[in-house]
């Protein structure tokens, strides 16, 4: 059975997201500079999560579409146990579905002197920070570029990872 693509709460995350970061980048007048480090910082949380959220529904979805019985039972199972989205993690995901992909995404991830893998292993660690109540000296415009980052790579799981 074919469902929509990408697997359907990746639309309506990206909007949220859409949204969020559009009122952390276009800081209205009014808003306390409290105010506005939180959001940056609910910014860095949610832009690390719609990436973890990614990574999981598309290989859910592409194991959804292409497997049946026990086997796909299985693999969905052991897919529901996300974990953090950093460069290596999504790599072995990746891995598991086949070696090329896995070499294929650390392409991209090592472009621009690895620019891809230090920024989300810095939202990955930034998340953490946060999360942990720690001082993550995130500014606004580095959640903004990070976002973007996320972006590229949301982009590309949805487009490798689609069974069509």
């Amino acid at each position: 059975m074919r469902n929509q693509w990408p697997p359907w709460p990746i639309p309506s995350l990206k909007e949220s997201l859409d949204s969020l970061t559009s009122s952390v980048a276009e800081r209205p007048k009014g808003r306390s500079d409290d105010e506005h480090i939180w959001l940056t910082r609910f910014l860095v949380i949610r832009s690390c999560g719609y990436l973890e959220q990614v990574t999981y529904e598309t290989a859910r979805a592409f194991v959804a579409d292409k497997s049946f019985g026990l086997v796909r039972t299985f693999a969905l199972t052991w897919l529901s146990r996300t974990r953090n989205p950093s460069p290596d993690n999504m790599m072995e995901l990746l891995g598991r579905f086949d070696g090329a992909l896995s070499d294929e995404f650390k392409v991209l991830l090592e472009e621009d002197d690895q620019r891809l893998y230090r920024e989300i292993s810095l939202l990955v660690d930034r998340r953490h920070k946060i999360a942990h109540g720690l001082n993550e000296g995130m500014n606004s415009a580095k959640a903004v570029a990070l976002r973007s980052d996320v972006d590229i790579v949301a982009d590309w799981f949805i487009e490798k990872l689609d069974p069509r």
